[in-house]
């Protein structure tokens, strides 16, 4: 099942706590499946994958179409990254 988290108003040190917390706590469930909402901050972004999701290699995917959304998976399968080529 999908989780969605919304980090609209939530302070960069908050989303991260936030957002690592979650992630935790929900990486045994092998179908990890999160919808993660950051709005137009190129910068939290950057945040959340150097700080969060690199460190426990978690795979994540930025559409092109809605840049202000991440999709985070704890699949081993592939790196779903989008770059801004």
């Amino acid at each position: 099942m999908k989780k969605c988290i919304d980090l609209h108003g939530k302070s960069h040190e908050e989303a991260l706590i936030l957002v690592e917390d979650y992630l935790l706590l929900n990486s045994f469930d092998n179908s990890l499946d999160l919808e993660l909402i950051t709005g137009n901050s190129p910068v939290l972004q950057d945040k959340i994958i150097n700080n969060v999701l690199r460190k426990h290699e978690f795979s994540y995917y930025i559409p092109n179409h809605n840049r202000g959304v991440m999709f985070i998976t704890n699949s081993k399968i592939c790196l779903l990254y989008t770059s801004d080529a």
